[in-house]
């Protein structure tokens, strides 16, 4: 598929108008950031803190909007991005450079930040680590991407003890605006579907309080496509890996995290064909509980895995926009019961409790 800059840029306006957000029209890619004509497509400077470059990999990945080959040549001008540009050493630096100068640039950034010691255990080029660069460059930037959650919140690379002091990107630039895509790795959907607000609009997309994108982190995985909604809703729970029921008490944290995964799954085939053609499978369709790999508190709020988890105080219904940004339209949710009942080892009791209404576990794996 030959992506023009043109094509991406109708592309974008199509997705905004199908998840239904506002925008005064399609602007060209350089007017939408304030840039001049000749300079080409969109400048993209990739910044690589502590991490383990899987979210790079997720985009090398992306294929239903667009492929990274479409996106790196016809569409964006990347400056930068040291796993996938050719140059190396002296060159490469002074590429960022020159489009450092020039300003008007996407920054984004992978992986968090070690703020001990002065940054000094994370250097990206001779004479600048990362602390250094991201402060530096995020000043001249027209917009800055926090991609994936160690570059959000810190993620693992922040995790329990964090002796290199690695926190998320927003924490460094008090009243300044910073798109947060988490996810461990990040989707490649999220990400250029974020790029394609950007061209399309030239201001932010809709926030939420953590500064997570609405159109992708506005529900739960609890209240969206989850294949053991039902088997929730009928208190039937599994003790086991690969037992048949919700997988609460196996640690899932589906029922506070937000994105939309169950929707957009992972790992899509071939380009978009229809609004909801999107990847083969995900997390919890797999067989594993979720993570939770998309909130601010993971993994330490979220581990430990695959053991039970204490019931959220907070209602799973509606909540409050004020807090989060985002409103949840799923009913309130009854809090199960404590570990053991109803799920003591055997699918015989399980069985016994399976509800007769038409909405049933079996009619669920009939239209998967």
């Amino acid at each position: 598929m030959d992506l023009t800059r043109r094509d991406f840029v109708k592309a974008a306006g199509a997705l905004a108008t199908a998840a239904g957000l506002q925008g005064a029209g399609l602007l060209g890619a350089s007017q939408a950031l304030g840039l001049p004509a000749e300079l080409g497509g969109v400048p993209v400077i990739w910044l690589q803190g502590q991490a383990c470059s899987g979210c790079s990999v997720s985009l090398l990945n992306s294929v239903h909007y667009a492929t990274i080959d479409d996106l790196a040549v016809n569409t964006l001008d990347m400056k930068f991005h040291r796993t996938i540009m050719a140059g190396a050493g002296e060159p490469a630096v002074s590429a960022v450079e020159i489009a450092y100068d020039a300003g008007g640039y996407v920054l984004v950034v992978e992986g968090a930040i070690p703020a001990d010691r002065r940054g000094v255990f994370c250097e990206l080029w001779p004479d600048e680590n990362a602390l250094d660069a991201v402060r530096r460059f995020a000043r001249r930037a027209a917009f800055v991407i926090a991609a994936g959650t160690c570059a959000c919140y810190g993620g693992i690379s922040g995790a329990a003890p964090n002796p290199t002091g690695a926190r998320g990107l927003g924490t460094f630039f008090a009243g300044t605006p910073v798109i947060n895509i988490p996810g461990c790795p990040v989707h490649p959907d999220w990400l250029v579907g974020v790029v394609a607000y950007l061209i399309a609009n030239g201001q932010l997309p809709p926030l939420d309080g953590y500064g997570r994108p609405i159109d992708y982190f506005g529900t739960r995985i609890h209240s969206g496509r989850c294949p053991h909604r039902d088997a929730y809703n009928a208190d039937i729970y599994a003790s086991s890996l690969g037992e048949e029921g919700c997988l609460l008490h196996m640690g899932c944290r589906g029922r506070d995290t937000r994105a939309d995964c169950g929707l957009r799954k992972w790992n899509a085939d071939g380009p978009a064909g229809s609004a909801d053609q999107y990847g083969v499978s995900w997390c919890i369709q797999a067989g594993s509980p979720c993570y939770g790999c998309t909130q601010p508190d993971f993994p330490d709020g979220t581990a430990p895995f695959y053991t039970v988890q204490a019931v959220p105080a907070a209602p799973v219904g509606r909540v409050d926009n004020a807090t989060t940004g985002a409103l949840d339209d799923a009913p309130a949710a009854p809090a199960p019961p404590a570990p053991g009942k109803k799920h003591a080892g055997t699918m015989a009791s399980a069985r016994r409790k399976r509800p007769s209404a038409p909405n049933t576990l079996e009619r669920l794996r009939r239209s998967n």
